[in-house]
């Protein structure tokens, strides 16, 4: 319990705080392994060639009507840019971590692709197209790990 609260204030803390960075501010770069984030999160990748490609914008548009089940899901979405800033949360990524999460992924170049990981670090989601949060939700809601954590929610 005080692991999820832990995780909550950090993710809290990083969507209140961090967008606040003024324009010219520099944050550090993180060197993001995903094999940390497993048993931890589930991860949504957004692989774009550029921040302002449609199908990118529309995916953002959509995760941020849906924050609170972002949140409930332990959910980490990570944006990653051909051109433009790379992020994990509102962390910005360094270019080694980019550069292995697009290898190990087989992201493919100059296209928009939207990937689920689930905890257990395997991909359970590939799309070339924007994923509904609700189609996104109800997948992650099927998974037995996720209907294990909404059990024992209910306890």
């Amino acid at each position: 319990m005080m692991k999820l609260i832990s995780s909550i204030s950090i993710l809290l803390f990083s969507i209140a705080v961090l967008p606040m960075a003024k324009a010219g501010e520099r944050r550090s770069a993180l060197d993001l392994d995903l094999d940390a984030l497993r048993w931890e999160n589930r991860v949504l990748v957004l692989f774009s060639p550029t921040e302002f490609d449609p199908s990118f914008q529309m995916q953002k548009q959509d995760l941020t009507s849906g924050a609170e089940g972002v949140l409930g899901r332990d959910l980490m979405i990570l944006e990653i840019l051909e051109k433009g800033n790379s992020q994990a949360g509102n962390m910005l990524l360094s270019e080694k971590a980019v550069e292995d999460i697009r290898m190990r992924l087989g992201a493919r170049s100059g296209a928009f692709e939207v990937l689920l990981i689930g905890k257990d670090g395997m991909v359970k989601l590939r799309s070339a197209e924007p994923v509904p949060v609700k189609d996104l939700f109800g997948l992650i809601d099927s998974m037995p790990m996720r209907r294990q954590e909404m059990d024992n929610k209910k306890k």
